[in-house]
């Protein structure tokens, strides 16, 4: 089942829609399976976007923006894609999403081109003495306030606390980047801590505008060590313990949602 038009939204044939319903400017969003939440806070544009349900119990949750949603996201069983308040997408963001695992994207991110995120590899890799498997997907999360620079790559298990920036061109591959950091390379490590970074754009600046900003006189993107914080591992543990979609939605709402200006995740 393949949606155009918004007022079509109403009947998703065993699917389900919360929320305001989004303006869709070239966009689409398609339903192969059932059981599915689609979730819009006020206020969701998707322009050239491409939303896919290719099976059956997932969520996608878009919340208000201020800006455009230029995404793909392809979801299969049992996951969830959330993505926060006013996230700055430069172009396509392509997310996809399988093996019953989850990526989650805080609020005030600025997400540059080409950046993809995905958290199965997807293909089995054995370890050849014992033909255990050391491949399991995992999800991802992303905090609020994350500066993540063109064409980075994020892959399953990989968790970027607030505050952080990933460089151009990195890959983070399974790893944890601590609030208020800057990484960058392939594989990604460490470049510096003790930062933070602010969204104003320098394109334009003259001589003066740059000698003006010098200087910030306010600490507000600093997030290490404060705020409560969401537990990852417990979050993960109650998602798989509910097999519907509306289960999934009701805890989200709970642990995410409820009390939002409290409640972070990584710190």
């Amino acid at each position: 089942m393949v949606i155009t038009e918004k007022e079509a939204l109403s009947t998703l044939e065993g699917n389900m829609f919360l929320g305001e319903l989004p303006e869709m400017i070239n966009s689409k969003i398609v339903f192969s399976g059932s059981g599915n939440v689609f979730i819009c806070e006020p206020g969701v544009k998707l322009y050239n976007s491409s939303i896919e349900f290719n099976a059956n119990n997932s969520i996608v949750y878009l919340s208000s923006s201020h800006f455009p949603y230029p995404v793909t996201i392809i979801i299969h069983s049992n996951s969830i894609c959330y993505l926060g308040r006013n996230n700055y997408i430069n172009d396509k963001l392509t997310l996809i999403l399988s093996e019953e695992k989850h990526i989650f994207i805080g609020h005030d991110c600025c997400i540059s081109l080409g950046i993809w995120m995905r958290n199965a590899d997807p293909h089995l890799v054995f370890n050849q003495e014992d033909h255990v498997r050391i491949n399991h997907s995992k999800s991802i999360y992303i905090g609020d306030h994350v500066w993540l620079g063109q064409n980075a790559m994020i892959l399953k298990g990989s968790v970027i606390h607030s505050g952080s920036i990933v460089g151009a061109m990195s890959l983070v591959a399974g790893k944890t980047i601590p609030s208020n950091s800057c990484w960058g390379g392939n594989p990604a490590t460490k470049l510096k801590d003790e930062i933070f970074w602010s969204g104003e754009c320098v394109h334009s600046w003259t001589e003066e505008m740059t000698k003006n900003n010098d200087n910030c006189h306010h600490d507000h993107y600093t997030f290490a060590n404060t705020g409560e914080v969401v537990d990852i591992s417990d979050f993960e543990r109650q998602l798989q313990a509910t097999s519907q979609a509306t289960d999934k939605v009701r805890l989200l709402i709970k642990t995410l949602l409820k009390n939002n200006a409290k409640n972070r995740f990584y710190g």
